[in-house]
């Protein structure tokens, strides 16, 4: 989980898809990657999702 480890410490507790495209400068052609890895680190139980576009840090 490189991407995760490199950018943990730069999101807040709480923080939504929007904090964290800005964070990693995404394009919006690559939103979706964006939506994937967090969708991928929910699965694992790195984040908690609090709904649509928030989620939280575990």
């Amino acid at each position: 989980m490189g991407v995760y480890n490199s950018i943990k410490e730069q999101l807040p507790k709480q923080f939504s898809i929007f904090q964290l495209i800005d964070i990693l400068r995404v394009d919006a052609q690559e939103v979706r990657k964006v939506r994937n890895l967090l969708k991928q680190f929910h699965i694992q139980g790195f984040i908690k999702r609090l709904s649509k576009n928030m989620y939280e840090k575990i």
